[in-house]
């Protein structure tokens, strides 16, 4: 008798277990297919470094103050440093990087 009054309450708990685990590995997911443009934003760090430092000896040369450039370089460094290691402690126990066969052998990790 105690089974069946508790057989409710247990198929409620699979059904929300089985949709917590499976938003979290879906969310992962999403989230592992825009870890190749953190790859572009250091790329694009370094380039907004290059102008802040151009900018910073020829101030005429942008019309915003150098900076600007200097915090939008540093920006996107810390972004693409901290997505990374937010999807590494994010990953669902077990889940591997399903794009990480995309990254070149050097990065890839074992």
């Amino acid at each position: 008798m105690p089974f069946l009054v508790a057989l409710p309450f247990n198929v409620l708990e699979a059904i929300g277990r089985a949709g917590f685990y499976t938003t979290w590995h879906l969310l992962y997911f999403v989230a592992c297919a825009f870890r190749a443009f953190t790859g572009f934003l250091f790329v694009a760090g370094i380039v907004m470094l290059l102008v802040s430092i151009g900018v910073f000896v020829n101030p005429n040369a942008a019309p915003m103050p150098w900076w600007f450039f200097l915090s939008s370089a540093l920006g996107m460094f810390v972004f693409a440093v901290g997505y990374n290691l937010f999807l590494d402690w994010f990953a669902p126990p077990g889940a591997e990087d399903p794009f990480d066969r995309y990254r070149p052998s050097a990065k890839r990790r074992t």
